[in-house]
C-alpha cells in the first residue's frame, strides 16, 4: 500500500503527520510539492514528533509542478500510489483529477476547485468543473472523494447524519465557523493568504426555497452563542458545501457563516479599498509587473509560522432546524479544537488540524473499503455513520447540542 500527497501548505502539514501516524494502513508515503524543501521540513517534523507509526515504511519527498498535467501523470506513474490525496490549493484540483483519471488512480481533496468569487465561478456553479469528471471516474474504475476537509467535509457529514437520524424534514442548515484563537499578530490569515482573501471578498450565496440568492460580502450578520467560545459575530459567506448540500440534502435554506473580528474586517476593507486584493497586474514605476494579491501573500506571515504560541479554540459545526415526529427541533452538531493541543501533536494550529484530520478519516475509510465505491462522490453522498465513528480516534471529537426550537 502507498499514498501520494500533493501539497505542503498548513493543511498538507497536518495531513502528512496524520498519514504517518496511520502508516500501518497507508504504507509508504510520498510528499510532493513545487518546493522540495517544504516536503523535507514536514518529514523532519514528523520524525521529530515520533509520528511515524511503522518505521519500516518509507516516507519520501519529490518535487512537482501541479500546474502541469504531464508532470502529475509522470509523478503518479513513478510513485504508483493506491490513493492520491490532494492537499494543494484549489486551482490544481482539476489538473490532479485529470492525471488520476489518465493513470486510473483514486483521488481525494478537501476543497472545491473554483475561487468562488470570479465571474462564472460562483457557488451555484462551484463544483461543475469537478462534477464533469463523474462519468470518467466510473469508466476508469476509480474512486473520487470531494471536499473531505472540515468545511467542506465534516459539516456536510453532520448534515447528512442529521438528515439520516435526527430529522424527518429540514427547514434550514447553517454552517457556523468561528476561530476564537489568538496568534498574537495584528493581521494574518490562517491558511494560504491568496485563497483566504479570494474566499471572503466575493458576494455571499445562499440557497433558499430552491433558488440561489446573493448579498454583498459581510453585509449579512448575526450573533450566535457557540459552545465553549461563547457569543460571536458571524457573517454570511460563499462556501463550497452550500452547493453540495443543496444538491444532496433536502433543506429549504442552506447558508454558511464565518466569524470575523472587527479588527480583521477593518484591515480587510482597507486592503480591498486600496486595491491590494486585486488579481489584476499592475506595473510599478521601475517597470516591474506584479499582481497586488500575490504581493500581499508574500508580505503576510506564512500560516505555518503562526502555530507556535497560538492559543484559544475553534468551534465549527452545523445548525439544523426542522421537524421530527411532527415536533419542531433545533440542534447544533459541532467540534471544539484547541490550538495549543494541535501544535503539541503535529506542530501546527487548529485551523489546519481541523481540515487535516477529516481528510485522513476519509482516506482510512477508503482503505477500509467503506468509502470506496467506483465513481465520484461528495461526502454528503457517503455513509456519515462510518465517518463519525472513526473521526474521534484520529483526533477530532463531536457533540450534539439541543437548542430551543
Amino acid at each position: 500500500m502507498s499514498v501520494l500527497q500533493i501539497g505542503t501548505c498548513g493543511v498538507g502539514w497536518v495531513i502528512a503527520h496524520k498519514c504517518a501516524q496511520n502508516n500501518d494502513v497507508f504504507g509508504d508515503i510520498t510528499l510532493a510539492s513545487r518546493t522540495f524543501s517544504k516536503c523535507e521540513k514536514i518529514i523532519n517534523s514528523i520524525k521529530g514528533r515520533n509520528n511515524l507509526k511503522d518505521t519500516s515504511k518509507k516516507i519520501a519527498a519529490l518535487s512537482v509542478d501541479a500546474d502541469s498535467v504531464e508532470a502529475l501523470i509522470a509523478l503518479i506513474n513513478q510513485v504508483q500510489p493506491d490513493l492520491v490525496i490532494n492537499a494543494g490549493p484549489p486551482g490544481v484540483n482539476v489538473n490532479i483529477m485529470e492525471a488520476c483519471v489518465q493513470t486510473q488512480t483514486s483521488y481525494m481533496d478537501t476543497s472545491v476547485a473554483t475561487d468562488l468569487c470570479s465571474p462564472g465561478q460562483q457557488v451555484p456553479e462551484a463544483y461543475d468543473p469537478q462534477w464533469a469528471f463523474a462519468d470518467r471516474f466510473k469508466e476508469a474504475g476509480i474512486t473520487g472523494i470531494l471536499g473531505a476537509g472540515f468545511d467542506p467535509g465534516v459539516v456536510s457529514v453532520f448534515a447528512a447524519y442529521g438528515h439520516k437520524h435526527l430529522f424527518d424534514e429540514i427547514d434550514s442548515i447553517d454552517v457556523m465557523d468561528v476561530n476564537a484563537g489568538d496568534h498574537g499578530r495584528k493581521f494574518a490569515t490562517n491558511f494560504d493568504p491568496e485563497t483566504n482573501m479570494l474566499e471572503i471578498m466575493g458576494d455571499s450565496f445562499y440557497y433558499e426555497n430552491k433558488q440561489w440568492k446573493s448579498v454583498p460580502c459581510h453585509s449579512r450578520m448575526m450573533e450566535f452563542d457557540f459552545p465553549v467560545v461563547g457569543k460571536q459575530k458571524v457573517y454570511s459567506m460563499a462556501h463550497d458545501e452550500v452547493r453540495s448540500m443543496a444538491e444532496y440534502i433536502p433543506a429549504k435554506r442552506i447558508e454558511f457563516w464565518m466569524g470575523f473580528s472587527d479588527n480583521y474586517l477593518n484591515y480587510f476593507n482597507v486592503m480591498r479599498t486600496i486595491g491590494l486584493l486585486s488579481q489584476e497586474p499592475v506595473t510599478t514605476s521601475d517597470g516591474i509587473t506584479v499582481e497586488p494579491l500575490k504581493v500581499l501573500k508574500a508580505i503576510l506571515p506564512d500560516p505555518t509560522s503562526l502555530a507556535p504560541g497560538y492559543t484559544g479554540k475553534t468551534c465549527i459545526g452545523t445548525w439544523l432546524r426542522g421537524k421530527k415526529d411532527g415536533k419542531a427541533k433545533s440542534i447544533f452538531i459541532y467540534n471544539i479544537c484547541d490550538h495549543e493541543e494541535a501544535y503539541n501533536e503535529v506542530e501546527h494550529q487548529a485551523i489546519s488540524y481541523t481540515t487535516g484530520v477529516p481528510a485522513i478519516t476519509a482516506a482510512l475509510l477508503y482503505f477500509q473499503n467503506k468509502w470506496r465505491d467506483v465513481g465520484l462522490f461528495n461526502v454528503e453522498q457517503l455513509n456519515p455513520d462510518d465517518f463519525l465513528e472513526l473521526m474521534p480516534s484520529i483526533g477530532l471529537t463531536w457533540q450534539v447540542q439541543e437548542l430551543e426550537a
